[in-house]
């Protein structure tokens, strides 16, 4: 959204839409004119942050594509404009929450909900042990690169 003028007091603004999440094999997604070979299969988006770079991250919650529910990103100008790619994935029956970037953008933090949540599972027949084996907890998940440079670079 842009605001007339580049004011923030402003009434009116315009907007466009980056992405129509979904499989991009369907004529109905659209991911920013981004040619959608090329493209993570994405549903369900649920949760957004943007990175100190200007990248949208989404987070998924009930992945409709038959996948674990995971964390997105994509620029949203320039020439990869749209392209959407998957940087991690949850445990089964869990979403993915809460994204947070550090100012740095050499860390990305998620929260991993209900992992193993799934129709028919139970305390006796778990569909998840995440994190540790034992049975399946929440937590809050920090993720970087081992070479130090910054995360979807």
């Amino acid at each position: 959204m842009a605001e007339d003028r580049g004011d923030h007091t402003s009434e009116t603004f315009t907007w466009s839409v980056p992405i129509v999440c979904g499989d991009p094999a369907d004529p109905a997604t659209y991911f920013a004119g981004y040619d959608k070979t090329k493209v993570s299969p994405i549903s369900c988006p649920d949760n957004v942050a943007f990175d100190s770079a200007g990248n949208l991250w989404i987070s998924t919650d009930g992945n409709a594509l038959g996948t674990n529910d995971g964390l997105f990103a994509t620029p949203v100008e320039g020439p990869e404009r749209g392209h959407l790619k998957q940087f991690l994935t949850v445990p089964f029956g869990a979403e993915t929450c809460g994204p947070f970037i550090t100012t740095d953008n050499k860390s990305v933090f998620v929260a991993v909900q209900h992992p193993g949540e799934i129709t028919g599972a139970s305390v006796e027949a778990p569909a998840s042990t995440w994190p540790d084996g034992d049975y399946a907890k929440p937590g809050v998940v920090v993720t970087w690169r081992l070479d130090g440079k910054a995360i979807g670079s």
